[in-house]
């Protein structure tokens, strides 16, 4: 039986992870208005109207949003709360989603999923700067931006470290037993733990866990500065458009310390120095906001989408008023 503490995790967790995926279908229509028309032929409007940067920044774009709406759809159905128990040290799993409609394999996925997904998005975040940097880097010299298909072959390579540690977590986590969950009084719930916390399979991919946000935004901090320092040696004129894109990329920047807050958040609960509810709740919830800021920021600062949605409200607007005047009129 679910508790009043339980609805508002779910709640808070649904309302994060919800306007998530509508940000993140926002941005995917956004993208794909910009790449293409209904009434015009897919690759003639692509050879006439995208440059190549472009479509290859569009494949970045669109593959952030597919890790963000599956990462938010993997905490939607699984609602974990993570207890630690310092007199047994292990590491228990509690899960409040719909998830347990289905089994406690399928909650420890969902957490799985979601865990290394948004873990992922890091690496995301630094191949963006790491692209924008490239193409940049002298602007005294012509270079020619990466193709699709070496972008494309760049995104997929970045997905086998995460997909390696996330399988190594998963097949680390077992089904609690009775007699604990009983104890602890968690029976009804979906459970898992990690009864061995020396187990290989469960020190690899947490050591990846814990440090790829933290290292990643060190990498991502110099990176940063190199690139305003090539935007400003730029003509005006283009120097305004990488300077929007290089605007969101760092408010971005700010979207790993959520994940390193929710992990040293684990730690504190670890070391005994903060253990209650709230904490075991709260890791989750901070690291469902990376799904929710990057297409916010997306949508706030890369102008191609702002002047996009600029036209569409243009757009209502005038539809509003013709409405208004017509039934003035009668």
């Amino acid at each position: 039986m679910h508790t009043t503490s339980d609805r508002v995790h779910v709640g808070i967790i649904f309302a994060l992870d919800s306007a998530a995926i509508l940000f993140n279908i926002i941005l995917i229509y956004a993208i794909i208005t910009r790449l293409s028309s209904l009434l015009e032929v897919y690759v003639e409007l692509i050879q006439k109207r995208t440059p190549p940067h472009m479509r290859a920044y569009s494949i970045l774009l669109l593959n952030n949003t597919f890790v963000d709406i599956s990462s938010a759809i993997a905490s939607l159905l699984g609602v974990a709360r993570l207890t630690y128990l310092r007199d047994k040290s292990v590491q228990l799993y509690v899960f409040v989603g719909s998830c347990s409609l289905i089994g406690n394999r399928f909650c420890v996925l969902c957490h799985s999923v979601h865990s290394y997904l948004v873990c992922h998005s890091a690496l995301i975040l630094l191949h963006s700067f790491c692209f924008r940097l490239y193409l940049i880097r002298d602007n005294k010299v012509d270079i020619e931006p990466p193709t699709s298909k070496t972008t494309m072959l760049i995104t997929i390579l970045l997905y086998f470290p995460s997909l390696l540690m996330m399988t190594l977590y998963y097949i680390s986590v077992e089904n609690a037993p009775d007699y604990l969950v009983q104890l602890l009084h968690f029976d009804g719930y979906a459970t898992a733990w990690n009864p061995n916390l020396l187990d290989i399979r469960f020190v690899i991919p947490l050591v990846y866990l814990c440090t790829l946000a933290p290292s990643a935004m060190v990498a991502i901090f110099f990176a940063r500065r190199r690139l305003i320092r090539e935007i400003k040696k730029m003509e005006s004129t283009r120097r305004v458009h990488h300077s929007s894109v290089a605007k969101a990329l760092s408010y971005q920047l700010l979207l790993p310390a959520g994940q390193a807050i929710a992990g040293a958040t684990w730690l504190l609960g670890v070391v005994g120095i903060w253990e209650d509810e709230i904490a075991e709740r709260a890791i989750m919830i901070v690291s469902s906001f990376f799904a929710l800021g990057s297409p916010l920021i997306n949508l706030a600062f890369l102008p191609p989408y702002r002047r996009l949605f600029a036209r569409i409200e243009r757009k209502l607007t005038t539809r509003v008023t013709s409405a208004a005047t017509s039934t003035n009129g009668h």
